[in-house]
Formats: C-alpha cells, sequence, structure tokens
C-alpha cells in the first residue's frame, strides 16, 4: 500500500501542457482588462496565474497572442511555431 495517494483523481479529459504565456482577462462590463499569465493550457481549458485579484467573475472573456514563424504551408493551411520568449 502507497503511503502517498494523490487528493483528487485526475478528471481532464484532454493533456495539458505547460506553458508560460502572458494574457488579458477581459471581464466584460464588469471591469477593466487586466494580466494574468496562462500556466498551462489544454483543449478544453487552462490554469491561469491571476494574482491577488478578488474581482474576478464567473465568466470572462480570455485574450491571449503569440508571435508566430510558418514552418509548413500546404493545402490553405500553415503550420505555426511559437516564438520563444515572446
Amino acid at each position: 500500500m502507497s503511503l502517498f495517494r494523490p487528493r483528487f483523481r485526475e478528471q481532464r479529459q484532454s493533456p495539458r501542457h505547460d506553458v508560460q504565456y502572458l494574457a488579458h482577462v477581459d471581464p466584460g462590463d464588469n471591469g477593466p482588462l487586466f494580466t494574468c499569465i496562462i500556466c498551462d493550457i489544454s483543449a478544453n481549458g487552462a490554469r491561469l496565474t491571476v494574482g491577488d485579484r478578488q474581482e474576478v467573475p464567473d465568466e470572462f472573456t480570455l485574450i491571449f497572442r503569440r508571435r508566430c514563424h510558418v514552418v509548413r504551408r500546404e493545402d490553405g493551411q500553415l503550420g505555426v511555431q511559437f516564438a520563444q520568449g515572446a
């Protein structure tokens, strides 16, 4: 019997990827944009660091952009690589 048990059972439906992306939270009518960091991301969600903000609404728009370099062009599609440190 293991002495170490996970606190929570893994329930994610898609794998998460560790990242450090600068992003903005747009709370809409609930206040101005503010900065956050996307710590990990998947097809279905993300983990954000928002600091000590207490006023984050239950629903908001997450805005982020990444500088990209095209690595492949084919049949109307692009393959891109995110620029490092951008």
